[in-house]
């Protein structure tokens, strides 16, 4: 289609521009990486590749990466997450690329949406950690 910016929807996989912080060390951000593009949530298919500039993103699908049982980071308020709740994310925003990194994935409504916790998830106790809790983007 000569019109097609991306291929599918926005929801499908696409090749995205990442933060020269995140090119400097690809090491550090491997495939699995969660990323905030603008508001969109998203997961990194392969590590940033330093010759194209980025990586690839799938921005639709669950995947286990770190979620932290809590509503408000500081002062620390803690909340148990269910499967099917809201989660939200914050981190390192690059302006140049509108690309955030370095994501605290939790139950923080003031934070940005990043999809649920699935809905196959156990849930996580007030307070806990799970590094490998099920995210659906």
């Amino acid at each position: 289609m000569i019109n097609q910016v991306f291929t599918g929807t926005p929801t499908s996989r696409r090749f995205v521009t990442l933060p020269a912080a995140m090119l400097a060390a690809p090491s550090s951000f491997p495939g699995g990486t969660p990323l905030l593009i603008g508001t969109e949530p998203c997961f990194t298919l392969d590590q940033p590749q330093l010759n194209l500039g980025g990586c690839t993103c799938l921005f639709n699908g669950t995947f286990a990466t770190t979620i932290i049982a809590r509503s408000v980071e500081s002062p620390v308020t803690t909340k148990k997450i269910n499967p099917g709740d809201p989660l939200y994310a914050t981190g390192t925003l690059d302006s140049t690329t509108n690309v955030t990194y370095n994501l605290t994935i939790d139950a923080n409504s003031g934070a940005t949406p990043f999809g649920h916790a699935d809905p196959t998830y156990a849930g996580l106790a007030a307070g806990s950690t799970d590094t490998a809790g099920l995210v659906q983007i």
